[in-house]
């Protein structure tokens, strides 16, 4: 019998929302006046006890192949003889914080179990939000269901968007994308360094978006769908509340309102949607002339990001991951970087996707793992913090949980040393 953990704050609101307010269909924007902050160290904890799958039903499965010969083709470029490095380059500290392979120099713990894993939430500094759901059933939800900033974990709904423009038959996944310098933006990713004119494939844009987090590319990609369509996705795909994430920005024009025009931005949680367009359109004649030098670790403006809760989050995993199945090209995409904290012994998955993100004092990230035609877990972490120089250790530790709360009560162990 394994146990389902449900872990809620008290009965206020816990951060980014006014205290009258939890979210529903009337959540405000957030960043409004009159926020509060409420440390997850006051979270109160209750447990229910349910019935669960017996770990035997997830079992010791093969891996799944690592072969992109038996995956699906790899990214590629119209430009054959293009020099552009393929490996990740250095980011910036706060942008998408993905480990696309185990740190030789992991030293949290790993954690026995799902009550563990919520004591040691608890003990992360600021707000968590966390879920854990297989076949649908809940195995455990840690803090108050409030929307909560994603950074790239966003770019997840960029990506639903073009599945449904590829399901219609007004995408296809070899079309051609051109890079211009309005389109242009900050690490992480690579497509930032190429030249104007620069062409690849809608394919390639969103293998890098996801495995690389590239910012330009997922522009590319909003640019060639259009804000609507993104906007269309995140209410197609389960959002609890669509007007959090609307205008959806793209990842130029958050470094913009935040560090290279906040003037624009300095009032952005004060503004109702059709003025935020207001200022995008304003802000779509203005150049990018910052680079990463310019952003600060320690910049909290959290009204400037993308906001949802994590049964949201878990919703588009799992529309990707529906996705996925029917798709070789969007399989290929969806379990480009698995985002483990640590290697495993005998994962019982045969496939396993991520998406993370981080910008100032926020680390967020997803996770989904599946048997071929069997059983799925998504796991979902939300951390947003002020202590922004802990972020480093906050990182690893909330990684490290997500990877206990995929292997609970499975035959899946982490690899001895």
């Amino acid at each position: 019998m394994t146990r389902h953990w449900i872990f809620r704050a008290g009965a206020a609101c816990m951060a980014l929302l006014p205290l009258a307010s939890c979210a529903g269909a009337d959540d405000p924007v957030p960043g409004g006046p009159g926020d509060v902050a409420q440390d997850a160290s006051a979270t109160e904890t209750a447990t229910v006890e349910a019935a669960a799958p017996e770990a035997d039903e997830l079992g010791t499965r093969e891996p799944a192949s690592t072969d992109p010969a038996e995956r699906g083709s790899e990214p590629t470029s119209t430009e054959p003889t293009s020099t552009e490095p393929t490996s990740t380059e250095p980011e910036i500290p706060h942008d998408d914080a993905a480990p696309t392979a185990a740190p030789e120099d992991l030293t949290a713990e790993p954690a026995e179990g799902f009550e563990e894993i919520a004591e040691r939430l608890i003990e992360l500094p600021g707000t968590v939000e966390a879920l854990v759901v297989e076949e649908g059933e809940i195995l455990l939800r840690f803090g108050q269901g409030d929307p909560a900033p994603l950074a790239s974990v966003s770019k997840i709904y960029v990506f639903a968007a073009l599945m449904e423009a590829i399901e219609a038959g007004d995408v296809e996944w070899m079309d051609q994308l051109e890079l211009t310098d309005d389109l242009r933006s900050l690490p992480s990713g690579t497509l930032q360094d190429q030249p104007e004119g620069f062409t690849t494939t809608v394919y390639d844009a969103a293998h890098r978006m996801i495995s690389l987090s590239d910012n330009t590319g997922t522009d590319m990609l909003m640019d060639r769908l259009g804000r609507q369509a993104v906007e269309e996705a995140v209410a197609a795909t389960g959002h609890h509340n669509p007007q959090l994430l609307r205008p959806f920005l793209s990842t130029r024009e958050l470094f913009q309102l935040r560090w290279g025009l906040p003037e624009l931005g300095q009032r952005w949680g004060q503004l109702d949607v059709e003025e935020r367009r207001e200022v995008l359109e304003e802000l779509s004649e203005e150049e990018l002339e910052i680079t990463s030098d310019d952003t600060s670790r320690h910049d909290r403006d959290e009204a400037i990001d993308w906001y949802a809760t994590a049964e949201d989050v878990a919703e588009v995993t799992q529309a990707l991951a529906d996705w996925a199945q029917d798709q070789p090209e969007a399989a290929d995409i969806f379990t480009a970087n698995p985002g483990l904290a640590a290697p495993v012994e005998d994962p019982w998955w045969d496939s396993l996707a991520f998406k993370g993100g981080g910008l100032p004092g926020v680390v967020t990230g997803s996770w989904h793992a599946q048997v071929e035609q069997g059983a799925q877990r998504t796991v979902v972490m939300l951390l947003n913090t002020d202590d922004t120089d802990g972020v480093p250790e906050h990182r690893e530790e909330l990684f490290s949980l997500a990877l206990d709360a995929l292997i609970a009560g499975t035959e899946t162990e982490r690899e001895d040393g």
